[in-house]
């Protein structure tokens, strides 16, 4: 009987040991902090990546989860490795399955978790809830990532990262722009308070809060002080991304010569960057080429779009890969259909449509405006006007649901010429007063940012004035009154000369409608000018000549002599050709190294006898062209063409351009450096 309450007894006293080895075994486990190194790599580098490059390093953060999802993790790593898979999901546009996975690493938060992380994970919780159109509850979860920083400012320069990440996650949301800027001017307050050594990145946030606002020049202002200090820094990387940037900024404000310099010098400092993945490369070749399309300039767009197909294949990160290659199909779409090859390019946006269906498109955030800006223009070509209006149309609504300001110009103009050759001229009339109108109205906004950015300027330099005066001490303060009443009388005189500017700003208004005709390198009209002139301009005519102009070899000139000459050579052409038109000649630059000239009242003798007076003008130039496969010196090729003039039907118009256009390529591929007329050939 003793025997076996000893027995009992020891037993017992061993379920005992077993169970209290068991529950210790398991408090540890909730406060281990000893994570394993993959791990904590893994979360430092999400620590490290500012919120507007979320997509990056994303094939190693799933393998450390892939190397993780067999093992047994306490329940620390159980926290950290739902916080990597929905962080994941997130950067992959996977906003539901991101909550539940942050829905269920909330349940393994502990004691002992450092409160930057805890904050960075209460962050990525709000940017979700704003992607999923929660804004009242990501609010909530951004004020618990500010509060830990609030009770501990040992993580202060943790907490920039994050404000400026709400900054540029507040910039996407409907109406929140102004919300946008606000946080960014107080993480820019915050951030001299504490000397933050890393200013740029403030500076770069703020400057695309205000572009978001539309307040354009203040933007690039911010952007370029934050480029100047990358440059300082030798940090290859940011100073690629923000050039690309701004060259962006510059496309949108339809200024190509100045996004084609922007985007070049990025090109340039990502080729000295070793560390640079291809995809950044990618985006850079894709906006050249895109701006190389807008002037005409078809031989380096051609460039730029097989540059790009070359880093495609390159590209090892799979899900960037993917979705690059959706992009790829949608530019060689568009390329095609303005070489003529429509049926080609709708089936390529056939494949890109579905892949956009199925999410291969979320690196390019108005992919499908452009998607649907490409088929309005592939079916514009083949005739089919009703399916390009209807194209056009889904674009429009996009750009106002989303309000991308920048767009609207031309898709109004691509519904203009749809309703044109559907001969449903009343809405073609509607859609080029919108047009002008957006046009009209982006210049008005440009004066406005301009008197801003000098407002805010001033505003900057009052400030800086009051604070140090006010570090004085109190037997200053008459000198400080009498200060305070400079600063007024200065801010009274800036009144009374922004008043009297108005009306030198309405000029500059009636100015910069000029420009917006005007090519900004060799000052002669542009391709919309030329547009607008054969519509109204057929008044006591019978009979018009067409000649479209192109430099030689002019891409071996650029590769040769660098593009600098190149363009004083454009400057030098242009101004020979103008030289040489009679007084009721049109002379336009028509994209690249492409011009024509419209010549009223001309036949068919006398546009060639001004072919000829042309070549003769170039060549007295002698400008020197050593790459040139027909002479030292630049040549041109000229094709001409002659119609009659009927007033009731603009489509002759169309129909000269490309006769010119057939007769230039008979003259390039002939030998070039000549002249032909289409009803020669």
């Amino acid at each position: 009987m003793n025997l076996r309450l000893l027995t009992a007894s020891l037993i017992s006293l061993i379920l005992i040991i077993i169970l209290s080895i068991t529950f210790l075994s398991e408090d540890v486990s909730v406060h281990s902090t000893k994570e394993s190194p993959s791990i904590k790599k893994a979360i430092e580098l999400i620590l490290s990546i500012q919120s507007a490059r979320r997509g990056e390093h994303l094939d190693y953060l799933e393998s450390v989860v892939s190397q993780h999802a067999r093992l047994k993790a306490n329940k620390s790593e159980t926290f950290y490795i739902e916080f990597l898979k929905g962080y994941i999901a997130s950067a992959n546009n996977q906003f539901d399955l991101a909550e539940k996975h942050f829905n269920h690493a909330q349940q393994y938060i502990y004691p002992a978790l450092p409160s930057h992380v805890l904050s960075r994970f209460y962050y990525e919780r709000s940017y979700i809830e704003i992607e999923q159109d929660q804004y009242e509850r990501s609010k909530l979860s951004y004020q618990n990532a500010e509060n830990l920083f609030n009770s501990n400012q040992d993580y202060s320069r943790a907490f920039i990262s994050i404000s400026l990440g709400r900054t540029y996650d507040l910039a996407h949301v409907e109406q929140g722009s102004l919300l946008s800027i606000q946080q960014a001017q107080k993480t820019l307050e915050f951030a001299q308070k504490i000397k933050y050594p890393e200013m740029e990145n403030v500076y770069f946030i703020l400057g695309l809060s205000y572009w978001n606002n539309n307040q354009t020049i203040l933007g690039i202002d911010f952007k370029l002080k934050a480029l100047n200090i990358y440059i300082e820094k030798k940090q290859y990387s940011d100073i690629v991304y923000t050039l690309t940037d701004i060259g962006i900024d510059y496309l949108f404000l339809k200024n190509y010569d100045e996004a084609i310099r922007q985007l070049t010098q990025a090109l340039e400092y990502q080729n000295k960057n070793n560390n640079t993945e291809p995809d950044e490369a990618y985006y850079i070749v894709y906006k050249l080429y895109s701006a190389y399309l807008q002037i005409n300039d078809m031989e380096n767009a051609k460039y730029y779009l097989d540059e790009a197909a070359r880093l495609l294949r390159i590209q090892k990160d799979s899900i960037v890969k993917e979705n690059f290659q959706t992009n790829q199909l949608l530019l060689e779409a568009e390329y095609l259909s303005i070489t003529g090859k429509a049926k080609e390019a709708l089936m390529l946006l056939t494949q890109a449509n579905e892949r956009h269906k199925n999410g291969l498109s979320n690196s390019f955030y108005h992919f499908d405006v452009t998607l649907y800006n490409t088929y309005g223009k592939v079916y514009n070509h083949l005739g089919l006007y009703d399916d390009s209006i209807y194209h056009h149309t889904l674009a429009k609504k996009e750009i106002q649901q989303r309000k991308l300001f920048y767009l609207e110009d031309e898709t109004y103009f691509y519904l203009y010429d749809a309703y044109q050759k559907q001969k449903d001229y009343q809405k073609a009339a509607l859609y080029l007063a919108k047009s002008h109108a957006v046009k009209t109205k982006q210049l008005n906004d440009n004066n406005q940012a301009q008197t801003q950015f000098l407002l805010h300027s001033f505003d900057n330099k009052k400030k800086e004035n009051r604070i140090l005066q006010l570090e004085r001490n109190a037997s200053k303060i008459m000198f400080f009154s009498g200060f305070l009443l400079c600063i007024l009388i200065v801010i009274a005189a800036f009144a009374r000369i922004l008043m009297n500017k108005n009306k030198e700003i309405n000029a500059l208004n009636l100015k910069l409608h000029d420009l917006s005709l005007t090519d900004g390198l060799t000052a002669v009209p542009n391709r919309r000018a030329l547009e607008l002139h054969l519509l109204e301009n057929n008044q006591d005519l019978t009979v018009r000549s067409v000649m479209m102009i192109d430099i030689d070899y002019f891409k071996k000139y650029n590769d040769t002599y660098g593009h600098k000459k190149g363009d004083e050579a454009l400057i030098a052409v242009a101004k020979a050709l103008k030289e040489s038109c009679k007084e009721n000649d049109f002379l336009t630059r028509f994209g690249g190294e492409e011009f024509i000239i419209v010549m009223k009242n001309t036949n068919k003798a006398e546009s060639i006898q001004m072919a000829e007076k042309i070549q003769a003008c170039i060549t007295s130039l002698s400008i020197p062209h050593e790459s040139s496969d027909v002479s030292s010196f630049i040549t041109l090729s000229i094709g001409i063409t002659t119609y009659s003039i009927n007033k009731e039907d603009d489509s002759n118009n169309e129909k000269a351009i490309i006769e010119a256009d057939k007769a230039l390529y008979y003259s390039k591929n002939n030998g070039r450096n000549q002249s032909n007329h289409f009803y020669d050939i």
